[in-house]
C-alpha cells in the first residue's frame, strides 16, 4: 500500500491546498458609513423655484424631455399591452374623485411618515408602505415631490403614488394598488 505515485499525488494535493490557505491574503476596501455615494445625492441645500403644482401641470403636459420619451415608449407598445392606469402611475395622474389628494416637496426621508393606514376586513395595512431603506440609490437628504390619490370606501381601496426627483424630474419610486375589502360576518 506505500504506493510512490500515491504518495507523491496526496503529498502535491496537500502542498496546493496549503498554498491556497498560506497565499496572498484578499483586502477588502470598505467605505465609512457617511461616505456613501448615492445615484441621487443630498441636496436639501439648493433652491429649486418650481412648485410642486407646477411640476405636476408640467408633468400632464410632458413639458419635460425624460416624460415624452416614457410617453412615446409607452405608445409603441402594441395596444393590448397598453393599459392606462400604467400610464397614470409613471406619469402621475390624481384618481377622480379621490378621498385625498397629496402633493408635497418634501426630502425623501420625509415620505414614509405620509403612510395611509386602511383595513381590509380584518388586517391593517398601510399604503404605499415606503420604507426609505429599500430605497438606498437615493440619498434620504434628497428633495423630491411625493403625489399620493387614494379612494377609500366600505367595500375596496384605490391608491396611486409617485416619488419624482426634484433636481433630474425622473421617477424615484412608484406604484398603484387595488384592495377588495373582505366583509366578514359571523354566522353564529
Amino acid at each position: 500500500m506505500k504506493n510512490p505515485f500515491l504518495i507523491s499525488l496526496y503529498m502535491f494535493i496537500f502542498s496546493c491546498s496549503l498554498s491556497l490557505l498560506l497565499g496572498n491574503p484578499v483586502y477588502s476596501q470598505t467605505t465609512s458609513s457617511d461616505k456613501i455615494e448615492y445615484l441621487y445625492p443630498a441636496n436639501k441645500e439648493k433652491v429649486f423655484d418650481e412648485t410642486v403644482d407646477a411640476f405636476y401641470q408640467a408633468l400632464r403636459d410632458l413639458k419635460y424631455p425624460i416624460h415624452q420619451e416614457f410617453y412615446q415608449r409607452y405608445m409603441q407598445k402594441p395596444k393590448q399591452q397598453q393599459q392606462q392606469r400604467d400610464l397614470d402611475t409613471a406619469l402621475f395622474k390624481e384618481i377622480p374623485d379621490a378621498s385625498v389628494n397629496i402633493r408635497k416637496k418634501l426630502l425623501f426621508n420625509e415620505v414614509e411618515r405620509l403612510n395611509y393606514i386602511t383595513i381590509d376586513g380584518n388586517i391593517l395595512r398601510p399604503y404605499p408602505d415606503i420604507d426609505i431603506n429599500y430605497h438606498q440609490t437615493v440619498s434620504p437628504d434628497r428633495q423630491v415631490y411625493f403625489f399620493y390619490s387614494f379612494i377609500d370606501t366600505e367595500k375596496e381601496f384605490r391608491g396611486r403614488y409617485a416619488i419624482y426627483d426634484v433636481e433630474t424630474k425622473e421617477m424615484v419610486a412608484g406604484g398603484g394598488t387595488y384592495m377588495p375589502k373582505l366583509n366578514l360576518t359571523r354566522n353564529t
